[in-house]
């Protein structure tokens, strides 16, 4: 009886000495796979977003203001806020987006000028709708329902 050896004889198919490469190449694909995939399950941490306002009805020329707050674990997140208006689902005006070191953005509305709520707004249901984004957390959003009235 023949003692087997770790190669294949050389009578055998390349194939089948490809064998143990494969195996090899294989167990480093997974091996990297796992390397790779552990970052990403860090970033399982959901952002909090929670938007407030003056009031759910801002007065047509008049002053209101909002604020965002964003959280993770109960601590104030360094992110990137952007802030839209959404009437019936869809993003019907454009805020701004801001980038905030404390996780928290306050901003006032004028009561009159180019950035004041247009009089066609009155009466009309919006969401003040907030996404926040930072690096290693799963981004975040927050809405306020508002009308604004006369």
């Amino acid at each position: 009886m023949r003692a087997r050896s770790a190669q294949p004889p050389e009578s055998w198919p390349a194939s089948s000495r490809s064998v143990p490469c494969v195996r090899r190449a294989l167990l480093l694909v997974f091996a990297l796979t796992v390397v790779g995939v552990s970052p990403a399950t860090a970033a399982t941490t959901r952002l909090k977003v929670v938007v407030t306002a003056q009031s759910h009805h801002p007065v047509l020329r008049h002053t209101w203001w909002y604020k965002v707050v964003v959280t993770a674990n109960g601590k104030p997140v360094a992110c990137k806020i952007h802030v839209q208006v959404f009437f019936n689902g869809f993003s019907v005006g454009e805020v701004g987006t801001h980038v905030v070191q404390t996780g928290i953005w306050k901003e006032t509305i004028p009561a009159k000028g180019t950035n004041a709520f247009p009089p066609a707004a009155v009466g009309q249901h919006v969401v003040w709708h907030a996404i926040a984004t930072a690096k290693g957390y799963v981004k975040g959003v927050g809405g306020y329902p508002i009308s604004v009235v006369k």
